[in-house]
């Protein structure tokens, strides 16, 4: 679908005016902002997306003072082919959007995000209108907001090491489960890519777990010393994959991209909030884009998460992707914390809890992203 002009009134989080701009593939858009609520630094973050996106449409920013001046720029602007986006915005320019249509005569655009529908409305009254599926990557979500990856970990999933000892974790979680709570308690010392650990009750079970990473040639060697058990790991991101929870992201990775809904998604995500600012960092450990929605996962290899950790992955996922945005915290454990349920369910943040079983984990990731779970 095409217009000469496209005018898009924008506001903090402006996911739908992208793409409605890459559905309509204008000859010009028309960018305003609201300068007394401070949004101007939106109209830079949009120009630059759409310079990349459409790289022959002519893109012009107007900043509003107050009602009267976004009515005298839209009337301005406004030709024979002219459909105002109405998506973002306020509810007061939605009604200065909706005179300009009936004094005018053109038409105007909303889209619906988590429905994936898109509405045209004019004189003659409204109609669904088919939508084309954009598919915006990960990337295009940070770009969106004047963000950029620095790095981010997908690629090193493929390695067959990785994948291997998922494999052994997966199906030895019980065990996994004790071993690694005793490992990360009572480590005696750690030298390079060895760790000593305390004897206990538990060596033949540490022994037999570690025998088969070493059979997969991911650890060299383990072995019973005086009162230590020794554990020396092919290297040192092999040592943080097994011990640090690197696995768990590793997991949800591959079940959520499994949903044939997702058609992008990346783990160990590094980025900065604005690519001109190359001081602050941030890392989320799933992203993922299905259909229209982006889903924001913060993965938890303990029972040690609480307010902190939700209000961590609360600001990131909402400064991404707005109040559309689902959000996950996975964990192999339930909260230490108390009220972390109930705080998690204001924020509307899903907690789901990984208790070994696949099958079930899989349907309540694949549940909150295909269903109305937010």
């Amino acid at each position: 679908m095409r217009c000469n002009t496209l005018i898009n009134i924008l506001d903090d989080f402006n996911d739908d005016v992208a793409y409605i701009s890459k559905f309509m593939k204008p000859n010009k858009v028309i960018n305003i902002v609201d300068k007394s609520k401070n949004s101007v630094d939106v109209l830079t973050d949009m120009e630059r997306f759409l310079n990349k996106q459409l790289k022959d449409t002519i893109i012009i920013e107007k900043v509003y003072t107050n009602p009267m001046h976004l009515n005298k720029i839209i009337s301005d602007y406004i030709d024979n082919d002219t459909i105002i986006n109405i998506s973002s915005g306020d509810n007061l320019s939605s009604v200065i959007a909706h005179q300009a249509m009936i004094e005018y005569n053109c038409s105007l655009i909303y889209m619906d995000i988590l429905n994936e529908k898109v509405y045209k409305l004019n004189k003659q009254g409204m109609k669904m209108i088919k939508y084309e599926n954009i598919n915006f990557r990960v990337k295009d979500y940070i770009s969106i907001t004047g963000g950029k990856i620095v790095t981010d970990e997908t690629f090193d999933y493929v390695i067959k090491d990785y994948n291997n000892m998922l494999n052994i974790i997966l199906n030895n979680y019980d065990l996994w489960i004790e071993t690694r709570d005793y490992i990360r308690n009572n480590i005696v010392s750690q030298v390079n890519d060895n760790i000593v650990i305390r004897s206990s009750e538990l060596n033949k079970d540490i022994i037999k777990l570690f025998k088969s990473f070493c059979n997969i040639k991911c650890v060299k060697n383990v072995y019973e010393n005086d009162n230590n058990i020794t554990i020396m790991f092919k290297n040192e991101d092999i040592r943080k994959y097994i011990l640090s929870g690197i696995w768990l992201e590793h997991f949800t990775y591959n079940i959520v991209k499994q949903n044939s809904k997702v058609h992008d998604v990346r783990t160990g995500v590094r980025f900065l909030w604005d690519e001109d600012r190359i001081e602050v960092e941030n890392e989320l450990d799933v992203i993922a884009v299905a259909g229209t929605t982006l889903l924001c996962i913060s993965c938890k290899d303990t029972k040690r998460y609480n307010s902190g950790s939700l209000n961590e992955l609360d600001i990131y996922a909402e400064q991404i992707g707005g109040s559309t945005v689902k959000k996950i915290l996975v964990a192999t454990k339930p909260s230490k914390g108390q009220y972390v349920d109930e705080r998690a369910e204001r924020m509307g943040i899903n907690l789901v809890v990984f208790d070994g079983d696949v099958d079930k984990f899989t349907k309540e990731i694949n549940y909150i992203i295909e269903g109305t779970v937010v």
